[in-house]
């Protein structure tokens, strides 16, 4: 058996119902040898454990089979990758908790392999200045040698990959969506664009889900877990970009900003405050040497 028969193994779980990558982990850590088994072999391992209850008939089983087999076909008509936490190539920086089972991707992966990856982030309604300061840190990001790792939202995340692109750099977003379902439908052209400069779009989800909001949270997570470190754009304590702080704090990166965006976001510094997310503000001109340092050092220093 391949790496492509464990992927639609691994694909066709995710379509039962009520089973997600933390029940699959589970389910596949009670067998060896998990890229040599089948699909029935599984569905066993999974109904012994009481995880895949009698509720999931055969029919849902075959349709499952069905639906992984359809998606497989379009992916290869699309050059859409697979990738499974079982992978030998599975990047490092994928190993967290809470961990993708499977992932979809286009582009380049080995970004994730890069040694300096930051995240840029922030709200969809920027300010000029806040959409210039995302802007600005993807460019000098890039010009570091820093992937630049955002989520192809409207706004700030549109300006870090653009900054990034401008200075040649190399950019990945993670996306809520499909990847033949670009969400949101405005940033197709950015998408491509990515692809074209050899950066990489990845998602947890097939192009038959819908959309629904807790997997933009899901997403700021993989964004969070990447990145070493994460500078933030404006936002506000209702943001999205809570969630993505929120996670950087779990997953214990540094959380970056200017003294400007902290003067246009207080209201979001402070929910931070309240949540003891931990972040640092400072002048543009510290901040930039700072993550000239870390380049060098791997590690922050504090003047």
């Amino acid at each position: 058996m391949n790496n492509m028969d464990l992927h639609r193994n691994l694909m066709s779980l995710l379509q039962l119902q009520g089973i997600g990558r933390k029940k699959i982990m589970t389910i596949v850590e009670h067998i060896t040898h998990p890229e040599n088994s089948t699909f029935a072999e599984m569905i066993e391992v999974g109904r012994e454990l009481s995880i895949i209850t009698d509720g999931i008939g055969k029919d849902a089983l075959i349709q499952a089979v069905s639906t992984s087999d359809r998606i497989l076909q379009d992916n290869a008509k699309n050059d859409i990758k697979t990738l499974s936490f079982f992978d030998a190539n599975y990047p490092g920086a994928f190993v967290f908790e809470d961990s993708p089972v499977l992932l979809y991707y286009q582009g380049d992966l080995n970004i994730l392999k890069m040694e300096n990856r930051a995240g840029v982030i922030g709200s969809r309604n920027p300010s000029s200045e806040g959409l210039k300061f995302a802007m600005n840190a993807g460019e000098f990001l890039a010009e570091q040698g820093f992937a630049v790792i955002s989520g192809l939202a409207t706004g700030c995340d549109c300006g870090a990959h653009h900054g990034c692109l401008k200075a040649g750099g190399k950019t990945l977003a993670f996306l809520p969506s499909g990847l033949l379902n670009i969400y949101p439908r405005e940033n197709i052209g950015l998408a491509r664009k990515i692809l074209d400069n050899n950066g990489c779009l990845l998602s947890e989800y097939s192009h038959y889900e819908p959309i629904h909001p807790y997997k933009f949270i899901e997403r700021d997570r993989l964004q969070a877990a990447t990145s070493n470190f994460l500078i933030t754009s404006e936002f506000s304590a209702r943001s999205g970009t809570i969630h993505t702080l929120n996670f950087a704090k779990k997953y214990n990166k540094k959380i970056l900003s200017s003294q400007m965006i902290y003067e246009r976001s207080r209201g979001g510094f402070q929910e931070l405050q309240k949540k003891k997310i931990p972040y640092e503000i400072l002048e543009v001109e510290t901040l930039h040497n700072l993550i000239k340092n870390y380049k060098n050092n791997k590690s922050f220093v504090f003047l």
